[in-house]
């Protein structure tokens, strides 16, 4: 049942960027998340933030084999927080870091 849970939502996450990508490229842009600052994703705006934050989620598990898609947890906080002190951070630099603290516990 766990597994159900963590596939549909990564299908979710999926499903989602490549909404987001189609519509960049429609309108004669491109996305490099890879390029985005803290302070680019705070000023997105909070339902970008949330795709966002899925999107980053689901990158972290990806590349570890950990799923942390907890709702619950304080992760979105963390970022928030954090961003808000270092606007020029990378920002998936910056959510790896919280996710690998948050999977150990931390």
């Amino acid at each position: 049942m766990g597994q159900m849970k963590l596939v549909s939502s990564l299908l979710t996450v999926v499903l989602i960027t490549a909404e987001l990508a189609g519509a960049g490229v429609a309108n004669g842009q491109t996305s490099d998340y890879g390029a985005l600052t803290c302070g680019n994703f705070l000023a997105s705006g909070h339902d970008n933030m949330a795709v966002i934050i899925w999107w980053l989620r689901g990158h972290h598990a990806g590349k570890t084999g950990v799923n942390s898609f907890d709702p619950k947890d304080a992760y979105a906080k963390r970022l928030g927080y954090f961003c808000g002190n270092h606007r020029d951070a990378n920002l998936i630099d910056m959510s790896e870091r919280i996710l690998t603290e948050l999977d150990r516990g931390i």
